[in-house]
């Protein structure tokens, strides 16, 4: 019980504040296009097989602080011990919410098995999914942070909305991987939600990055043509977005790769 109203609060809550802010499309053109090719390469070949990943990535322009804000990042992060960064995050948990809309199309006259992928970054890092390698065996990819796997049939095209909450629990997933705990994998994977599954809990740092972008792509075992087109509209809660012609901050956030317990 406790959990689903935990739940239906985050939903509230969003909704709530998705009519105070307007959403913004971001993006040159408003739009982001991968395609999977005949003749794209595969990002891992075994003798049993490839494993095909084209992704492209969705960042918000952001604002950058001022010198007294950034001094207040620098010093407020003593106020809470262990975080795994070196300051406080600019972009909060609250500033910006994400909502995507893609397109999934097969334009080939065959059915396909396709993955779409989603990724998130914050200021500080960005989730890597690692990719298991065995003997003779077809290389397994570790979860993204959301993911999709959909059956097209020949020439069929499919549209689907990631909702803001979704990428609420992206923003924490991705701060309690880092933080320490100890399978990545488990704590990504969409089904475990961080408000009631008790491995995640101690591992859910006292801050939280909000997200500053999006890693998009699909993913399939093999070659075709497919393509994905997503538009990504952004709530600017927080009043952090730069508008044109503003400097934007400029930001490298480390590849984290999952991490795997070793059995």
């Amino acid at each position: 019980m406790r959990a689903s109203c935990r739940a239906a609060w985050i939903v509230c809550a969003l909704s709530l504040g998705a009519c105070a802010d307007p959403q913004e499309y971001i993006g040159d053109g408003k739009l982001y296009q991968v395609a999977l090719t005949p003749a794209t390469v595969p990002a891992l070949q075994t003798e049993e097989g490839g494993l095909y990943i084209v992704e492209t990535h969705a960042e918000a322009p952001i604002r950058p602080p001022s010198a007294a804000e950034l001094r207040d990042l620098q010093s407020g992060v003593s106020r809470y011990p262990g975080l795994p960064f070196a300051r406080l995050p600019w972009i909060e948990r609250e500033d910006f919410a994400f909502l995507v809309d893609f397109s999934l199309s097969n334009l080939d006259d065959r059915p396909h098995d396709i993955d779409v992928i989603i990724n998130g970054l914050n200021e500080f890092h960005e989730y890597v999914p690692a990719v298991i390698e065995q003997e003779e065996e077809e290389p397994i990819p570790l979860h993204s942070q959301w993911e999709k796997r959909y059956r097209l049939a020949a020439r069929q095209r499919i549209s689907i909305t990631v909702r803001e909450e979704e990428f609420d629990e992206m923003a924490v997933d991705l701060a309690t991987v880092v933080n320490g705990a100890p399978s990545s994998d488990q704590i990504v994977y969409f089904e475990n939600k961080s408000y009631d599954d008790p491995r995640s809990q101690p591992y859910i740092p006292k801050v939280i990055p909000g997200l500053i972008g999006l890693r998009l792509g699909i993913r399939s075992t093999a070659a075709g043509n497919v393509l994905l087109e997503a538009s990504v509209r952004l709530r600017d809660a927080g009043d952090k977005l730069a508008e044109d012609g503003e400097p934007r901050m400029q930001l490298m956030p480390e590849p984290f790769e999952s991490v795997v317990p070793e059995t």
